[in-house]
């Protein structure tokens, strides 16, 4: 009976989101309420107000990190796309090559992974998909495409929602962000394929598999390596960027013997058009490159880093908390805001637009997260997390290990976000490799992974795609396509998962 009523939170939140069709910020909150009744009256998992208060406040603290982050992240993107800034990045893929299968691979592996790793919220699709139809592309394929190329979940808005799990589980952010990039990498290319399956079929694979190869796994080992070498929060930005230049290499080389048979009259002006064209691009990207060297400097420099640390820090020992506000991206991306509407000349009414757009994005997310953080600690607190973990274990015992990417899938699925996911979740996974004596941080990074990459496939955002790209109709049938895509994705998480514990140094 304990664990039955143990389960509720995650019930209500799955009958909210399904079956009543309420919002996230609805559920997240009903699932709040639902929480606090329980807590109140089962003598089982009782606690006092003071409890209640600090769970809830703990909540909050660890939501404001993601929030502090997504504020300015958001801000960016819509201050670079009121300019034009977005149109000339898809401008500039669209005129690089009249190759569709070339451009998909460009957007799905270099242009998504860079808007969703700086701006988070899925805004890349929002993005993505609106440039594969003016390509040519059916709306459905699209939708489906743009979907698909959320593939750099995990470093959203510079790896909030890994910083979340990474802090809820008490793991160190590094192994999470590395494991949670090792475990991918054959998603990665998993991803890319099924992107080119849609674009043009399976002749489309044969045609363009050494492309996909190479780029996938320049994206795959320069991942790795950044969560290693150089910040969990950065290794989105840095690896799209780096399979973007492998793209562009890619498609020089192929139009290099086209461009030698081409009349010098027109040659010229071809080239005059690409120079002007050149120096509008490197305009666009030069605050993506600032806000890279910035983050990039306070990782690498320790006098800096040291500095960072150590002023202007938020320490709340009562509640386990500390934020130091000048090392948090946030912070950079607040003044890569600055420089771009400095470098741009951005007008004060193009700037306060972009302000309540933000605005009325972040607040649902801070509210609908703090939510669903808050219900994580008072399960904690209240005990439901130990009872579920230890049922968990006794059923499955070290096979649990196989069924943690289910629990982060559905998670991710439910909500959307890979932050409420890992809010939700990640102490009930890690409590129960605790007691199975399984590698926490390898269950913290399947946590991290299959959340990550079911969201994809969640109803809301389904919605949002099949709207966005006008086909209302279709949308159980893009629910269908997305949800097998992703069943594929988690499956792979779970064939990897013995391989990792081989060969792994996981302890």
């Amino acid at each position: 009976m304990n664990t039955i009523i143990a389960l509720l939170p995650f019930v209500c939140v799955f009958v909210f989101l399904f079956i009543l069709k309420q919002t996230s910020l609805k559920s997240g909150l009903l699932s709040y309420a639902a929480t606090l009744f329980i807590i109140l009256i089962y003598p089982n998992y009782h606690i006092a107000i003071e409890g209640i208060l600090h769970a809830s406040i703990k909540g909050f603290l660890i939501s404001f990190v993601a929030a502090y982050v997504l504020f300015f992240g958001i801000l960016f993107f819509h201050l670079i796309n009121n300019i034009g800034g977005i149109q000339t990045i898809a401008a500039f893929i669209s005129g690089a090559t009249n190759d569709q299968l070339l451009q998909v691979i460009l957007l799905v592996i270099g242009l998504s992974p860079l808007l969703e790793s700086t701006s988070g919220f899925g805004i890349a699709f929002m993005i993505v998909a609106p440039i594969l139809i003016a390509l040519g592309f059916t709306p459905i394929k699209a939708a489906s495409i743009g979907l698909v190329s959320l593939l750099a979940v995990p470093w959203g808005a510079l790896s909030t929602g890994t910083v979340i799990g990474a802090q809820i589980g008490g793991i160190p952010l590094k192994e999470v962000g590395t494991g949670t990039a090792i475990i991918s990498v054959p998603i990665f290319i998993y991803f890319l394929v099924i992107a080119i399956y849609l674009a043009g079929g399976r002749k489309a694979i044969r045609h363009k598999w050494k492309e996909i190869l190479l780029i996938s796994i320049v994206f795959s080992l320069t991942m790795i390596l950044f969560n290693i070498f150089v910040s969990v929060e950065l290794a989105g930005v840095l690896s799209s960027l780096a399979s973007s230049s492998i793209g562009l290499i890619i498609i020089r080389i192929k139009n290099s013997s086209q461009l030698k048979i081409t009349h010098k009259s027109i040659e010229e002006t071809s080239t005059s058009k690409k120079t002007d064209e050149s120096i509008s691009i490197i305009k666009v990207m030069s605050p993506y490159l600032f806000l890279t060297i910035s983050i990039f400097a306070t990782r690498l420099i320790p006098l800096f880093k040291e500095f960072l640390e150590s002023n202007f820090v938020i320490n709340l020992p009562t509640f386990s908390f500390s934020l130091a506000l000048l090392y948090s991206p946030g912070f950079w991306l607040f003044i890569t805001c600055l420089y771009t509407i400095f470098i741009f000349r951005i007008s004060k009414s193009i700037v306060w637009i972009s302000i309540k757009t933000t605005i009325k994005q972040w607040v649902p997310f801070v509210i609908s997260t703090t939510a669903f953080v808050a219900i994580s600690q008072l399960m904690t607190a209240s005990n439901m997390t130990v009872v579920i973990a230890n049922a968990a274990g006794l059923m499955f015992g070290t096979i649990f290990i196989y069924i943690s990417p289910f629990i982060g899938g559905i998670g991710g699925f439910l909500t959307g976000s890979n932050t409420g996911s890992n809010a939700m979740f990640t102490q009930l996974q890690v409590q129960t490799a605790t007691k199975t004596g399984l590698p926490l941080n390898l269950v913290a990074s399947i946590q991290n992974a299959s959340s990550s990459h079911a969201t994809m496939a969640c109803p809301s955002r389904i919605a949002l795609g099949a709207t966005l790209c006008e086909i209302e109709s279709e949308e159980n049938s893009l629910l269908k396509k997305m949800s097998l895509i992703v069943v594929g994705a988690i499956l792979i998480i779970i064939i990897m998962t013995p391989i990792l514990l081989f060969f792994g140094d996981y302890s």
